[in-house]
């Protein structure tokens, strides 16, 4: 056990001293932020506000206000999602390093046995997730803050916070693995540049999931990134979504979570918290698994 947290100590003291590291691990959520302000918020809002035109009775200016926040705090849902993929991502380079500088065949002899190192890397890829997933949270909140949006409340905080660990602890796994297959820095940070795309888009924030046809929201269900982001979603929302929609047939609501991706379906069924959260989990747990299989059965120079 000793050795598990000096393991974690090492690695997370090399991470956070790389301060470029740490600020371009975090350079797709500031991008995303300010898509999002400038930008795509301004086109989802257009797309939210346009049916409600035809309702009589609705308060416009209330509306746009309402619709403002909705769609800011579901493109920070897509935001924290991203985060804990770009950190873990960042934090797992240390390790490529390693193995370029022969340092990893070190590690790899310390009297520890195979499954622990994998946690010991896992451990601490989800620590520096958490931390920094956390501090994304502050910061969209504040930003939230000066457009006058309300805080979250304390409970919404804790369902928020345990959702970061859960999506840190599936992203330091995946990772992992994915690490452990890489042999130099430049095919790292190539990944890098795939997985900064490929998140943002599989976790439908650029694009909302209903505006894509069903061949491709099939091949999106099939990577984590999405269930991730509608749990976010359901959490962060649901307040104000209860107030904007507050008059309307519950089928309005149905629809534009649907199309927003906010609720998810599986096999023609929507997909409860539970079951999202149980994907997440056990795709976090099988690469674990194959992490530690890989390192069993990896070449002897790798060891």
């Amino acid at each position: 056990m000793k050795q598990f947290w000096a393991l974690n100590k090492r690695n997370l003291k090399i991470y956070f001293k790389d301060y470029s590291a740490v600020f371009f691990s975090f350079l797709s959520v500031l991008i995303v932020v300010v898509l999002s302000v400038f930008f795509l918020g301004n086109v989802a809002e257009s797309s939210f506000l346009e049916p409600l035109k035809n309702i009589p009775g609705r308060d416009m200016e209330a509306d746009k206000e309402a619709v403002r926040e909705i769609v800011y705090l579901w493109t920070v849902a897509g935001i924290l999602t991203i985060s804990a993929a770009s950190i873990t991502h960042a934090f797992y380079a240390n390790m490529i390093k390693d193995r370029k500088d022969n340092k990893l065949n070190s590690i790899l002899v310390m009297p520890i046995g195979r499954n622990q190192t994998v946690l010991a890397f896992v451990f601490g890829a989800f620590l520096a997730s958490f931390i920094m997933g956390t501090l994304t949270l502050a910061i969209t909140e504040i930003i939230g803050l000066f457009r006058g949006f309300a805080l979250f409340s304390v409970k919404e905080h804790l369902q928020i916070l345990l959702l970061i660990c859960i999506n840190s602890f599936v992203y330091s796994s995946v990772m992992y693995f994915f690490a452990t297959l890489g042999k130099s820095e430049s095919a790292w940070g190539a990944v890098g540049i795939i997985i900064g795309t490929l998140s943002g888009f599989f976790g439908g924030i650029y694009l909302a999931i209903g505006d894509l046809n069903a061949g491709i929201v099939k091949i999106i269900k099939c990577f984590p990134f999405i269930y991730g982001t509608s749990l976010f979603r359901e959490v962060m929302l649901g307040r104000t979504e209860d107030a904007f929609f507050k008059g309307l047939p519950g089928e309005v609501r149905e629809g534009v979570d649907a199309y927003m991706g906010t609720s998810l379906t599986l096999f023609e069924k929507e997909l409860p918290a539970a079951g999202k959260i149980g994907i997440l989990i056990l795709t976090g747990v099988l690469f674990c698994a194959a992490s530690a299989l890989v390192l069993k059965t990896g070449k002897k120079k790798d060891r």
